[in-house]
Parts: structure tokens; C-alpha cells; sequence
């Protein structure tokens, strides 16, 4: 039963609309800041690249992009009353659980992609292009290393997919945050605008506090400040999952309060 109903809203939520708007999101943000670096940056490896290439834009507009990938479709039946409507041939439970997994999934898919496609276009792509003018290494340039950086001893391709995934299950839990405040708030805008504001205030206390490697994008981008142990990625993450659990142990209590 909930796996019938997770496929009907996977193809429900394939709309032209919203495969163009995935599209933009994973191609046209990584494209605009390519051609901002392309010239006038001093790059001595590719991995240097990908990482100023998800630096900027994309960790900035991170908490909205995991937002709009399917939440305002979610929005919208909300609005329309579909829940209640939709009761009488699933059941509540099922219905929830399957929009619930629907985020999940597409918002999980399309920001794994958003940081993977970069990667393997620089790493593997890219250097046959020779776009970048790679300057050369000498014994007294010291490259400074990132969090996540002692991956690349496994492999270009190992550091690429789990980084990749990393930020893409970040995604996950910020979006499932959202739509677990949609469900059990009456105020769509309070709902959708509460994660975007721990992302972006929560950055701003940890920086006045000067403890910027606990902060939710020091953690997620960790481009912007010299290597920290890995463990201090995990203490917002796991902040994140506490509000999560609680949010969902709440839900679960108050489910009338779904078809209002």
C-alpha cells in the first residue's frame, strides 16, 4: 500500500514545472558560479574547482533550495484540503508517510546531484577542456586543507560521493523539518521560514561567539575555514535530529489537527 501510493506521488510530483525547476537548480547554479572563477582565480588543483564552485551561491541559498523542491507542491494540496479529501481511499497515515518519503526523496536526489555533477564534471571533465589555467605547484605553496579533505586519500571519486552525499542527507533533514512544521503549524510562511532562519541566524551567533566550525554552513560547506576534526560536523546534525524526532513524536499525537 505505501509503496503504490510513494510511486503515485513520485509521478505526480514529475511535472514539467518541476523538472525544469530541478533542472535549473542543479545546472544553472553550478554554472554561474563556474564563470564567475573561470578567470581571475588562482587554482593549483581541481579539487580546489569543485569546492569554490559550491562556495557562494549555493551554500547561501541552501535552506530555500531544499524548501522549494517539492514542498510547495505539498503546499498547495494542503491549501486545497487534499488530505481530507483523500481519506476515504488511503489511509491518513499512509498518505503522510508517502508525502513525507516524496520529499525525502526528490529533495535527497536533486541536492546529491547538485554537488556530484559539479565534481565529476571538474575532476574528470574539465581538465580535457583546459578552461582552468591550473598554476603549478612549487615546494613553497601550502594548499590549505578543508574538513572532508582526508577523504581525498581514498580517491577523488570516494571524497566526491560521500561529500555529495553528506550535504544531500543535510538536505534531507532540513526539508523534512519543513514539511513536519507545515503539518502541525497553521502558518505555511512561519512553517517554511524557520529552518531558513536557524541556517542564517545560527550562522550569525556562532560567528560572534567565535566558534564557527559549529556552525550549520561550516558544516555542510566547509570552504570557508581551515580543517576542524570530523566530529564537529555532526553537532548541528544532530541538533537537526533531535528537533526532527521531537517534531515527529508531536505529529504523531496531533493528527486531527493535519485536516484542519
Amino acid at each position: 500500500m505505501l509503496r503504490n501510493q510513494l510511486l503515485v506521488e513520485l509521478r505526480r510530483a514529475c511535472t514539467i514545472k518541476n523538472l525544469l525547476m530541478w533542472s535549473a537548480i542543479i545546472l544553472l547554479l553550478p554554472t554561474i558560479r563556474f564563470c564567475m572563477i573561470s578567470e581571475g582565480y588562482q587554482f593549483y588543483k581541481p579539487v580546489e574547482v569543485f569546492q569554490e564552485i559550491v562556495s557562494a551561491i549555493i551554500p547561501l541559498l541552501f535552506p530555500a533550495l531544499v524548501i522549494v523542491i517539492y514542498l510547495p507542491s505539498f503546499l498547495q494540496e494542503q491549501r486545497n484540503k487534499f488530505i481530507t479529501y483523500t481519506r476515504t481511499r488511503v489511509s491518513l497515515n499512509i498518505y503522510i508517510l508517502s508525502k513525507g518519503l516524496t520529499n525525502a526523496l526528490l529533495t535527497g536526489l536533486v541536492i546529491f546531484l547538485l554537488i556530484f555533477l559539479p565534481f565529476v564534471f571538474i575532476m574528470y571533465l574539465e581538465p580535457n577542456l583546459g578552461i582552468i589555467l591550473y598554476t603549478p605547484i612549487d615546494k613553497n605553496v601550502h594548499i590549505p586543507n578543508v574538513t572532508f579533505s582526508h577523504l581525498l586519500l581514498y580517491g577523488d571519486l570516494t571524497y566526491g560521493l560521500i561529500y555529495s552525499l553528506w550535504v544531500s542527507i543535510n538536505g534531507v533533514v532540513y526539508s523534512t523539518i519543513a514539511f513536519m512544521l507545515l503539518l502541525n503549524l497553521n502558518n505555511p510562511f512561519v512553517a517554511l521560514s524557520i529552518p531558513f532562519l536557524f541556517y542564517h541566524v545560527f550562522n550569525f551567533v556562532t560567528g560572534v561567539l567565535n566558534i564557527p566550525m559549529f556552525s550549520p554552513l561550516s558544516t555542510i560547506f566547509p570552504f570557508n575555514i581551515e580543517e576542524q576534526p570530523l566530529w564537529t560536523v555532526l553537532v548541528p546534525f544532530l541538533f537537526l535530529l533531535i528537533v526532527l524526532i521531537v517534531l515527529f513524536v508531536f505529529s504523531a499525537r496531533n493528527q486531527k489537527e493535519w485536516m484542519i
